[in-house]
């Protein structure tokens, strides 16, 4: 039988006192963490600035570098605390209070601030359709224009056509089925073309987008000193127009596509101050002559967005300039 008799009980290991050394130190990567969230500052005060094509660089770069070191902060913290047996010291607590700190204001890098953003194109433009249009994106805000966020897009337009909220008929699979697929695009605005490019393939919607050139067929008009619009996802051999041409504001231009990097057949444009795609700052431009909500508009940056699976953006039309003069708004 086992013996049940009394025994006495091992005495309780002292818990370890804590140590002194332990609530002083600092950790390396907590001396870190006080220049990450000075170069953040920095940054942002720089691009706030407005400082021009410096903003490009920095914009492209400085947010991804900022990411990457903080990630690699959190994962050297992480790797370090099991080290501590008394948990963080106050040194740590802050260092985690600043990486959470950059961490939660990486959204402020949107829209990308443009030294042009006061400083509107004094060129008045016209839609780039005679038919009625909807907005797809457009406007100062990512909640209307998904484009703020690109530097030489920050103020561009997508349009497109819509019938009781949709923009194709049937299943939307083929481009036919879109109803502004085709249809005719006139120059906003008079100028010389810099830049015209054909015979990019159409994008089979819903297809991979990878790998093919933003813009697809394309035209660049100098509108006026460094500014240049460009218009973007052209069908396909309809390109009309040639590099060194002078246009005039509704000349044929070519015909709506679906090339490039585009969801679905419309019309894209934007201005920038450089020639080059992808590398420039976007500038406001206004449509002028136009019909909204009944009413002409005779200078106007209609808006876009899209909720519930439609665009919901302005509507406006095209108000030749014989019936414009005298716009309401």
């Amino acid at each position: 039988m086992p013996d049940r008799r009394w025994r006495p009980r091992r005495p309780l290991r002292p818990l370890p006192r804590p140590d002194p050394a332990e609530r002083r130190a600092v950790d390396a990567w907590v001396r870190v963490v006080p220049g990450v969230l000075a170069a953040h500052l920095l940054l942002l005060g720089t691009l706030w600035a407005r400082p021009g094509h410096l903003a490009l660089w920095l914009w492209y770069a400085a947010p991804i570098v900022l990411s990457l070191t903080t990630a690699v902060l959190l994962v050297a913290s992480l790797r370090s605390a099991h080290r501590w047996r008394h948990g963080a010291n106050v040194w740590q607590v802050l260092a985690y209070m600043g990486l959470f700190a950059v961490i939660f204001t990486l959204p402020v890098y949107d829209p990308y601030p443009s030294s042009y953003d006061d400083r509107p194109s004094r060129v008045p433009f016209r839609l780039p359709l005679d038919e009625p249009l909807t907005v797809a994106w457009g406007g100062p805000t990512s909640e209307v224009n998904y484009h703020v966020f690109l530097p030489d897009q920050r103020w561009a337009y997508d349009l497109v056509i819509t019938r009781e909220g949709r923009t194709f008929r049937t299943d939307g699979v083929a481009l036919d089925d879109y109803h502004a697929y085709g249809l005719p695009v006139y120059a906003p605005a008079a100028g010389v073309v810099f830049a015209a490019h054909d015979g990019e393939p159409e994008v089979t919607i819903g297809a991979t987008r990878w790998g093919m050139a933003g813009l697809g067929n394309h035209v660049g008009i100098e509108v006026a000193p460094d500014e240049y619009l460009f218009l973007g996802h052209l069908q396909p051999g309809t390109v009309a127009v040639s590099r060194g041409e002078r246009v005039t504001a509704g000349q044929l231009l070519g015909r709506v596509g679906n090339s490039g990097n585009s969801s679905e057949p419309h019309v894209h444009l934007h201005l920038q101050d450089s020639m080059h795609p992808y590398f420039g700052e976007g500038i406001p431009f206004h449509f002028h002559g136009y019909r909204h909500e009944g009413r002409v508009v005779a200078r106007g940056m209609p808006e876009g967005g899209r909720r519930g699976g439609l665009y919901r953006g302005d509507r406006i039309a095209h108000v030749p300039a014989e019936h414009a003069a005298g716009g309401s708004e």
